[in-house]
């Protein structure tokens, strides 16, 4: 049971739910690719070799906070509030009233745009806060919004 599903207020129904979008795990991959020819010229040095397995670590370490990263992000739009939590060794975490939020911006670039994500940024009466790589940032806006306007009724 995730963080979200244990702190639901009695009534409180689960709207919209995504997650990190996978893009988060490019830097990784090519990281991972440089690290491989990397080893391969740590391996052929004569000087070099003894300490190889330095990119393995480094990459395995990357690749487990990614990775963390991914299976901790959480953003939920219920029928009265938006919940946003993402972080394993530093969380991060919002949960506002629908109808305490002023603002709701989506920003995304042209990449973020073909692959369906982006940053989603919030604005409750001057508090400020802002979730990036999010999976689906139109969709989610857009539900949002919906259950702005059947509260707003």
């Amino acid at each position: 049971m995730s963080y979200i599903d244990r702190n639901l207020l009695p009534d409180e129904q689960i709207l919209f739910r995504t997650k990190k979008h996978l893009i988060i795990f490019f830097y990784p991959l090519i990281l991972t690719i440089f690290a491989i020819y990397a080893q391969q010229y740590m391996h052929d040095n004569f000087i070099l070799a003894r300490v190889e397995w330095v990119p393995a670590i480094i990459i395995l370490i990357y690749w487990s906070f990614t990775l963390l990263e991914y299976a901790t992000s959480e953003f939920v739009v219920t029928n009265r509030r938006i919940m946003m939590r993402e972080g394993f060794f530093i969380r991060h975490s919002t949960e506002l009233r629908i109808n305490s939020i002023s603002q709701m911006n989506v920003d995304q670039n042209l990449i973020g745009q073909m692959l369906d994500y982006g940053t989603v940024s919030l604005n409750a009466f001057g508090a400020y806060d802002a979730f990036y790589l999010i999976a689906h940032p139109i969709a989610f806006q857009k539900c949002a919004n919906e259950q702005l306007d059947k509260l707003a009724r």
